[in-house]
């Protein structure tokens, strides 16, 4: 879900200077099987109000989630395959394909056996259950854009999630801080290049501790004459997972934009193990108010 994020900061038009306050909803699923056998299947719908004070904005949203296993924690740099109650054997299996395990998993001296690499993590089959709702964790973020040249967009932000769904559900119970530095810049009347960095501060379970990614993403967007565009992205980082693959995926969206209103569409392929296999959202907002 932080890609829409991304899409808002580098592709949306409209005044740097704007006052008033927005209505933002989604809806999405988000699907794959990660590191795990089993396929889990997140669906959400989230709200949230948005208060435009000139070149800053303010934002808080909360999702609710319907999943179908617990092997899979939103956080605040998105999902992760934490393995809900298996963490302790996610953790060991990342140490297991450094080698630096008790040597169930690695090429030691004198042992012929390969290193165990992106094979399957095994958890147990009650793990995966019937979809069940919980709500998610919400977050506030701070935006400020302004423009550095004619054809240039700068933007700087802040996002804090708070710890509303713990490992009983779907979230890790600790708080997560995320900034991020995007810039935008015209390429031309119609293209919009983009490049966005965010650095996140993740808590860690008891058993399994989450690195702190640093993510990117570069976007190419089309901006047509009455409001409506398209994008393409690409987006990745480091790992959140010690042993693991960095997430990696790939995208492309749809957008409206008129009179204060947005809808957008975007869909992602994933192309590493922690990485969903496939995601689809919807995301929509209108000005409540503006002064």
């Amino acid at each position: 879900m932080r890609t829409w994020a991304v899409v808002a900061l580098l592709l949306t038009p409209g005044p740097l200077a704007a006052q008033g306050v927005r209505f933002d909803g989604g809806l999405g699923v988000a699907t794959g099987t990660y590191l795990f056998e089993e396929r889990t299947t997140t669906w959400w719908v989230s709200g949230g109000l948005g208060l435009e004070l000139g070149a800053f904005t303010l934002r808080g949203s909360i999702p609710l989630l319907f999943q179908n296993s617990t092997l899979i924690a939103g956080s605040g740099a998105g999902n992760v395959p934490t393995g809900g109650s298996s963490s302790g054997t996610v953790a060991d299996s990342g140490r297991s394909r450094h080698g630096d395990g008790d040597g169930r998993g690695g090429t030691m001296a004198g042992d012929a056996r390969p290193e165990l690499s992106h094979g399957v993590v095994e958890v147990p089959a009650s793990a995966t259950t019937e979809y069940q709702s919980a709500l998610g964790d919400p977050t506030v973020s701070l935006s400020w854009r302004t423009r550095a040249a004619r054809s240039t967009t700068l933007g700087l932000g802040a996002t804090v999630k708070a710890p509303v769904a713990d490992t009983s559900t779907f979230g890790t119970g600790e708080w997560d801080v995320g900034f991020n530095a995007g810039v935008s810049h015209a390429l031309g009347e119609r293209l919009l290049l983009g490049v966005d960095l965010a650095y996140w501060r993740l808590g860690d379970l008891d058993d399994l501790e989450l690195r702190d990614p640093v993510y990117g993403t570069a976007s190419l967007g089309y901006l047509g004459a009455g409001g409506w565009g398209g994008t393409v992205l690409a987006s990745g980082g480091t790992a959140v997972l010690d042993g693991y693959d960095a997430p990696f995926s790939l995208g492309a969206g749809v957008h409206r934009f008129r009179d204060g209103r947005s809808l957008s569409a975007l869909a992602t392929i994933g192309l590493t193990e922690t990485a969903p296999d496939f995601t689809l959202g919807l995301l929509w907002g209108i000005r409540l108010a503006g002064w």
